[in-house]
C-alpha cells in the first residue's frame, strides 16, 4: 500500500512540474521585437508562439546587429492560391 501510495505522490509531483514549465515556455517566454519603422525608441516585447508564427510567414528578419525587426505591421500574407 505505501509503494501504491509514493508512485500516486510522485506522478503528481511530475505532472505539477511538467504543467509548470508548460506554463513558463509558452505564457513568460517573450523576446524584445524592433518595430518595422526606422525608429529604435519602442520595442516590443512578443511571445515566442506569436514570433513563431511571424517567423513562418515572413513577419520577422533578424539584422546584421543580431536584432530582430519586424517586416509588416497588420494581416499576415495570403496563402498562394494554388
Amino acid at each position: 500500500m505505501r509503494i501504491r501510495k509514493g508512485k500516486i505522490v510522485l506522478f503528481c509531483l511530475l505532472s505539477l512540474c511538467g504543467a509548470a514549465l508548460f506554463i513558463y515556455g509558452v505564457c513568460l517566454h517573450s523576446t524584445n521585437v524592433l518595430p518595422q519603422q526606422a525608429d529604435d525608441s519602442t520595442i516590443l516585447a512578443k511571445s515566442e508562439p506569436a514570433l513563431i508564427k511571424d517567423v513562418t510567414v515572413g513577419g520577422v528578419t533578424r539584422e546584421q546587429s543580431g536584432r530582430i525587426r519586424q517586416t509588416y505591421t497588420g494581416k499576415a500574407p495570403e496563402a498562394c492560391p494554388t
